[in-house]
């Protein structure tokens, strides 16, 4: 593996608690970055990428869930021993935050804590997937970025990530991590009501049900609000670094 499977925004420095944002379906570069832009400036971001893709192009595309997390488990606990960190998956990246999760928690030797799982227009696991295609295909078209066309073939990643997930048979393990839950309103493909199962697969507490305008795909608009939110969860710890800091405004 030539290149880590990860992009590191902020400074990781000093910082004790870190935002790791999983991809959704059919994404190369992170679509999360005007979200991590906004966050508190003490509060850094870490932005897990698909091997296979864009600047990962020559690694080994994994086969399956498990696949993908496996390799980030092993970069992340790396990067960030002993950090408490706030995984933040949307859709597809949903079930990668809930396994990642799963594997950081296992570890025998502790490393880095899960201190907030946040899920993000997704049901449950286990649960039988809608047909995202068409949506997907059309949001993928709106925002991709001209360098992630370049040697990709858009309909081939986006269907890989669905038969991932179409795929992925999971063990139903409760997480220990406290559980924090975002959609957007009008959301057709997870429904603010049907999102409440996930609090099933935590034994840790409900932080509360956190609900934006827009549909599937309210991250792409509502980024100020959503960082916003992310800061105030993060700050819910009694030793978090990003106490009392703004949020940026900067694009």
């Amino acid at each position: 593996m030539s290149e880590r499977a990860y992009v590191v925004q902020g400074s990781l420095e000093e910082a004790t608690d870190v935002v790791v944002f999983l991809p959704p379906a059919g994404s190369v570069t992170s679509p999360y970055l005007p979200i991590g832009s906004r966050l508190p400036a003490a509060l850094p971001a870490v932005h897990c990428e698909i091997p296979g893709r864009g600047r990962l192009a020559h690694d080994e595309a994994p086969a399956s869930v498990h696949g993908a997390v496996g390799r980030w488990a092993g970069e992340l606990a790396a990067l960030l021993p002993g950090r408490r960190l706030h995984v933040f998956g949307h859709s597809l990246g949903a079930l990668f935050a809930y396994e990642l999760t799963a594997l950081l928690e296992a570890r025998p030797d502790g490393g880095a804590e899960v201190a907030t799982l946040l899920v993000s227009g997704s049901r449950e696991p286990g649960s039988a997937p809608r047909s995202l295609v068409v949506h997907a295909f059309a949001a993928l078209r709106r925002e991709q970025r001209p360098a992630d066309r370049e040697g990709d073939t858009e309909g081939a990643r986006l269907l890989d990530d669905l038969r991932m997930r179409r795929e992925h048979r999971t063990s139903g393990q409760r997480l220990r991590a406290p559980l924090a839950l975002f959609c957007g309103r009008a959301d057709a493909f997870a429904r603010p009501a049907e999102m409440l199962e996930w609090k099933s697969f935590t034994s840790g507490p409900f932080l509360g049900m956190f609900t934006f305008n827009g549909g599937h795909d309210y991250h792409l608009s509502g980024r100020q609000e959503i960082a916003a939110t992310i800061g105030r969860i993060v700050n819910r710890h009694p030793n978090s670094n990003s106490e009392d800091l703004g949020v940026r405004n900067d694009s």
